[in-house]
C-alpha cells in the first residue's frame, strides 16, 4: 500500500499561525520537535507493508524548516506579550512546563 500526498509549503502551512499566541506557537514547536527526534533515533526503520510519499526524509526537512521559522515567530510573540504587551513576565513562570494531572 502506497500513501501519497502533497504537503503544504512551510510558509503556506505558516499562515495560519500568523496571529497565533506566544503558547500556541510553543505547543507547534514542541510537536515539531517531537516528530524531528523521532526521525533522528529510527530514520532507517521501514515498515515494510506500505509506503509514504513525500518519503520521510522530505518530512524531516521540512519539519526543520518550519521549526526554523516558527522559532522566530516565537520570538517575536514573546516580545510582544510579555516584554511589550500586558502579560508580566510572572504570568509566563511554567507555561513551558507540561501540566500535570
Amino acid at each position: 500500500m502506497s500513501l501519497t500526498y502533497m504537503m503544504l509549503s512551510p510558509y503556506a502551512f505558516l499562515s495560519k499561525y500568523e496571529t497565533a499566541s506566544y503558547l500556541d506557537l510553543l505547543k507547534l514547536k514542541n510537536e515539531l520537535i517531537q516528530k524531528i527526534v523521532v526521525f533522528e533515533n529510527d530514520y532507517d526503520h521501514k515498515n515494510l507493508n506500505w509506503e509514504i510519499n513525500p518519503s520521510p526524509d522530505v518530512h524531516y526537512q521540512w519539519n526543520l524548516k518550519v521549526l526554523g521559522k516558527v522559532c522566530s515567530m516565537l520570538c517575536e510573540a514573546f516580545n510582544e506579550e510579555y516584554e511589550m504587551g500586558d502579560k508580566s513576565i510572572s504570568d509566563y513562570y511554567g507555561e513551558m512546563k507540561e501540566k500535570k494531572s
